[in-house]
């Protein structure tokens, strides 16, 4: 009796912690009674079926609810498929443009005219129609033996030939259900209206995870089908009469990724393993790409946005090892394991052990002689082309758009991380060849392959006749001399990784189990399909002023400008505009003062990546902002939700309606919101 106490105590605190509404992603499908409760008592006045409704697709909230490509969200705010979202998808395209999608980030964009839209070429929105429970389907097909990834295909044909339209099979908790997802796919989409990049991501560098940051985030596209505006699509309203510290509000959007489940041992591995190694490596390989861009412009053109995109992977990983450690998250995983089987967690204990070593050599291999140097990609594409002249094509591109001198210190780097740290066991013939060579000198390693590698001539490259010849690259040659095979068919690592990964995905299978059991369902980790996360509008803890901690206002735009606008795209009449403080029709009451402007506000709904351009409604369901980003410890969001400090940033649609109207005078947009 006293173990049963002991079991339910801890379990009863494990999913309690897990299952409070406001901290978590719910499958739009999954609007349970416990869930409806909770919702109610906090103030929603939708009914579920108001919200997605499985039996008249069309009528709940969540149809008018798209996703750019599952990385970000939108919603139609318009009979004449006009889509509001936040900037991130408009940045990310004008990014591929080049200078000319620079020019237009400084500047902004809004069309005059129809005709005047941007198409977004190879951008595809997607719309959800249904969600479909295919769990028995699925299981009954893998109980007979058939491999899932066909079980995927069989099941997603099946789905698309009875609806017509794009399905994709999810698993939640680790195979105990399974969903297609049914989505009317738009390729024709079409750039309206985009803010200087300096109002969009105003004096945040990375653009959405700091408060309080005021910012105008917020961009409009038109979706176009068979060649005319998407018309009869679910439109969400807007509701202009404001709201207060404590509202209810509620979100719908596609969360990326969350891991909010994984077992104690499985985080020791990741805090005290695999997170020092890449944030290791990884700095060390961005300070080489900083001092050569240092007085370099040529430099800097090839490789600052690479650097960005490996300071932004590094600082996630320093602050998610941040985490671990102040937060004592293994520690507390433990202690609310008490009540799971114990055969489960010591099988998982002598599993993780049993494959560490192993896993850390991967893990070593992949951040060194795979990803340590961008010339490797080159190599890797060119020697899997299909013909010589895509070879041919991919090496040039390898020769321009890299730099010798930044080259050959990753590599050195990457050798010397290799060399030192790696069982030698997984030394292929050449790489011993070069180990006996040169010992430890590998700046004479680094530049002996270096000079022998085809990027280093295109001379070479032009006059290679055979596609074989990829095959002399002493570069590749050391590359490709230790396959990830041999890591995997180490004596006995196969078998215990696939014990970690069976007793893994068990673990949260008895996670879901006992919710259900218990009658507390807890929501399943992100995975891109449509979720729910709801919570109220108010200040985080330890705000300074309770009062006004909880949103932002123009003038503080006008400040975080003058401290820093590196574009200097946001005109004088605009600033003027601001500095007025009228607002006319767009104004209400903020503070105890009518007629004022707010531009950003925070809720505790949940937030990690994925969520940006989501709605945010309030409690029935009329659309008040846009969900720009988080807080700073919403970067920890893939592993928890930090109760007090965790909170999505929305943009305030009275001010995106403003701005719409009166900095851009376009009254033919604003006439096409539907308004409560």
């Amino acid at each position: 009796m006293r173990g049963l106490r002991n079991i339910l105590t801890a379990a009863a605190i494990l999913i309690s912690s897990a299952a409070s509404a406001d901290k978590g992603f719910w499958p739009i499908q999954d609007i349970n009674h416990t869930l409806e409760k909770d919702m109610r008592e906090r103030g929603i006045k939708l009914r579920p079926k108001e919200i997605y409704n499985v039996d008249s697709p069309g009528s709940g909230l969540a149809d008018a609810v798209l996703t750019f490509g599952f990385k970000y969200t939108g919603c139609f705010v318009s009979n004449w498929g006009l889509v509001l979202t936040s900037a991130d998808p408009a940045i990310d395209y004008m990014d591929r443009l080049g200078e000319v999608g620079q020019q237009l980030l400084k500047e902004g964009f809004h069309a005059v005219s129809d005709d005047r839209e941007i198409p977004l070429e190879g951008e595809k929105v997607y719309s959800l129609k249904r969600v479909f429970d295919v769990t028995e389907d699925v299981k009954t097909l893998l109980n007979r033996g058939m491999e899932y990834a066909e079980v995927v295909s069989k099941i997603e044909k099946a789905y698309e030939e009875s609806t017509t339209v794009t399905c994709r099979l999810s698993s939640e908790w680790a195979g105990e259900k399974y969903y297609i997802s049914a989505y009317k796919v738009y390729d024709d989409v079409r750039l309206v209206v985009m803010p200087p990049l300096s109002m969009s991501r105003a004096g945040d560098a990375d653009g959405k995870w700091s408060w309080p940051t005021p910012r105008c985030d917020f961009a409009l596209f038109r979706i176009y089908d068979h060649g005319r505006p998407v018309s009869g699509a679910k439109c969400l309203d807007v509701c202009l009469d404001g709201y207060t510290s404590g509202a209810f509000m509620m979100t719908i959007g596609y969360p990326r990724l969350t891991e909010r489940y994984v077992s104690s041992v499985d985080a020791r591995f990741r805090e005290g393993v695999s997170l020092p190694l890449t944030n290791s490596i990884r700095g060390a390989r961005l300070e080489i790409m900083r001092l050569g861009m240092d007085g370099n412009p040529s430099v800097r053109s090839k490789y600052s946005e690479r650097a960005s995109e490996l300071e932004e992977s590094l600082n996630e990983g320093k602050r998610l090892a941040a985490y671990y450690k102040a937060s004592g998250l293994v520690g507390i995983k433990e202690n609310g394991e008490g009540w799971m089987p114990d055969g489960l967690m010591s099988g998982l204990r002598d599993a993780f052990e049993s494959t560490t070593r192993v896993e850390y050599d991967k893990l070593l291999r992949t951040e060194t002689i795979q990803n340590g140097t961008f010339a490797a990609s080159y190599l890797r594409r060119a020697a899997s082309a299909g013909s010589l002249d895509r070879m041919k094509e991919i090496l040039l591109a390898g020769s321009s758009e890299t730099d010798p001198g930044v080259e050959k210190e990753l590599l050195e780097y990457a050798l010397s991380e290799y060399y030192t740290n790696m069982d030698d066991l997984y030394f292929g013939p050449y790489q011993r060849w070069i180990q006996d060579r040169f010992g430890y000198d590998f700046d004479a390693a680094a530049e002996y392959l270096w000079k022998g590698s085809l990027l280093n001539s295109p001379s070479k490259i032009m006059g290679m006749e055979d596609m074989s010849e990829i095959k002399d690259d002493l570069l590749y040659r050391f590359l490709s001399d230790t396959p990830i095979s041999l890591y995997d068919g180490r004596s006995g690592h196969k078998e215990g990784l696939d014990k970690a990964r069976s007793l893994s995905e068990e673990y949260m299978r008895t996670l879901y189990r006992e919710g259900l059991r218990k009658g507390t369902p807890i929501y399943p980790d992100a995975n891109s399909t449509m979720r729910l996360t709801y919570g109220t509008i108010g200040p985080l803890q330890g705000a300074e002023d309770p009062q006004t901690g909880w949103y932002t206002i123009p003038s503080d735009f006008l400040r975080t400008l003058d401290q820093a606008d590196p574009y200097k795209s946001v005109t004088p009449r605009l600033k003027q505009l601001i500095e007025k403080d009228f607002w006319s029709r767009w104004g209400f009451k903020v503070g105890g003062k009518r007629h004022r402007m707010m531009m950003d506000f925070i809720s505790s709904n949940d937030f990690v990546d994925g969520c940006q351009g989501s709605p945010i409604l309030d409690a029935e369901g009329h659309l008040i902002g846009v969900v720009s980003g988080g807080t700073t410890e919403t970067k920890t969001g893939i592993l928890t939700y930090q109760e007090g400090r965790s909170a999505s940033v929305s943009t305030d649609m009275h001010l995106i309606l403003w701005y719409l109207d009166r900095a851009l005078g376009l009254k033919r947009i604003v006439k096409e919101f539907e308004f409560y």
